[in-house]
């Protein structure tokens, strides 16, 4: 199950305590995502926009003790680290 965010939708997703979510941001908001963590992020971004486009970020968002975050993708930037804040602010706008 893939799912792309509509342009100006205001509704927040929940995602639940220790669940994940493959995530697409771009120009500031979430583009697309997912719950199915079955999915590499590779296969995640070949299936929902076939290649990375420029200036575009993936990911994954997590609740762990209430506290959502994302997560950058290490396969695209070998490293597991929290993203940047300006990633960090798309998430929490999308996903609570």
């Amino acid at each position: 199950m893939k799912f792309a965010a509509p342009a100006g939708t205001q509704e927040k997703i929940e995602i639940r305590d220790s669940y994940y979510f493959l995530i697409i941001v771009q120009n500031g908001r979430v583009t697309h995502f997912t719950p199915n963590v079955a999915l590499s992020h590779a296969d995640f971004v070949k299936r929902s926009v076939g290649r990375l486009p420029a200036g575009a970020w993936v990911g994954s968002a997590t609740k762990n003790d209430g506290y959502l975050t994302a997560i950058n993708s290490y396969t695209f930037y070998k490293n597991q680290l929290p993203a940047s804040p300006e990633i960090q602010e798309a998430v929490h706008a999308r996903f609570c």
